[in-house]
């Protein structure tokens, strides 16, 4: 897991430091004689903003400014903490890192176009990259390491948000899907359907279905679990699927139908009335919330101490 910032510490007004006319090389900040530039609190709001749906108002970006700022001190703090206890991160981890990114964005050249729109030089990529990572393995290997969530902590969790689980009716289905590109041609199309025919001829005959399903599914989210998609309510599904899905009854295998990714055989394993998911349906989860809220407060709490014995300075005390 990575570094997570949830730190607001008091700082003056930044909406200044992210509009226009002041430069990327503007000092908004120094962390122990570190300097932190309006440059890295743009990328990080900009970030923000463009997984949210509305544009906020001024004041919503100010406190995003603000926020952004905060969080890159946290990170230096924890970086030059991880600097004094010897942490260090050599020039292949850094370089299996940056190629695990470049993967993500599908190939060279749209991580070079991510890289260029951020107005990133490869130094820069390394540096953070290196910083980061130096600031995980001190996270990891001893703020986090001992983060242990108990099945009492896990009931009382479910106890006091028993809600947040109900769920309406659902089934449970699996499924073997045939894909089809949306530019496939006639000929294309054809030569699924016969192929999902085939298969569906084969469940007939008595063949195992979460086998076909391992075998033949291009599904790859449910594939390798004999096409299984866990349980599902109306209005979670594509309407093909869904109408034919809950008009199976238990143990039925539907014909081939025709959805807009290509062709499915549907098989429904398990049905249940609305009700509320068991505690221990839902212990993964609440385990992952609990240890995330957890790392957050230590983490929090360490920030703060480093705070502490900081010379933190901002624009009205800090000199270019």
């Amino acid at each position: 897991m990575g570094v997570v910032f949830l730190i607001c510490l008091s700082r003056p007004s930044l909406a200044e430091h992210i509009n226009a006319p002041l430069r990327d090389t503007d000092l908004v900040a120094r962390v122990n004689g570190t300097p932190i530039y309006r440059k890295a609190v743009r990328e990080v709001v900009q970030g923000v903003l463009t997984v949210q749906e509305t544009q906020p108002d001024p004041a919503s970006i100010d406190k995003l400014a603000g926020d952004a700022l905060d969080s890159l001190i946290a990170l230096e703090l924890l970086y030059q903490e991880s600097q004094a206890r010897g942490i260090q991160v050599d020039s292949a981890a850094v370089d299996a890192e940056i190629a695990r990114s470049r993967r993500t964005f599908g190939g060279d050249a749209a991580f070079e176009r991510a890289l260029k729109a951020k107005g990133m030089t490869q130094a820069d990529l390394r540096r953070d990259t290196q910083k980061t990572m130096a600031v995980n393995r001190l996270l990891e290997g001893s703020v986090w390491k001992d983060v242990k969530i108990t099945p009492e902590q896990v009931k009382e969790f479910y106890d006091h948000n028993r809600e947040e689980f109900k769920h309406p009716a659902q089934i449970r289905a699996s499924h073997i899907l045939i894909a089809v590109p949306e530019s496939a041609s006639a000929a294309q199309r054809n030569a699924a359907k016969k192929k999902a025919e085939e298969l569906l001829a084969q469940l007939k005959g008595g063949a195992d279905f979460a086998q076909l399903a391992k075998a033949n599914s291009q599904d790859p989210g449910s594939a390798s679990r004999g096409g299984d998609l866990g349980y599902v309510a109306k209005g979670e599904m594509v309407d093909d699927f869904e109408k034919q899905a809950f008009a199976l009854e238990l143990g039925q295998i539907s014909g081939v139908v025709t959805t807009p990714y290509g062709f499915d055989i549907i098989k429904v394993t398990d049905r249940r009335p609305a009700g509320y998911e068991s505690v221990d349906e839902v212990r993964e989860r609440i385990t992952a919330v609990l240890t995330k809220t957890e790392r957050q407060r230590r983490q929090a709490e360490l920030v703060a101490e480093l705070r502490k014995k900081a010379k933190i300075e901002y624009p009205e005390t800090a000199e270019q």
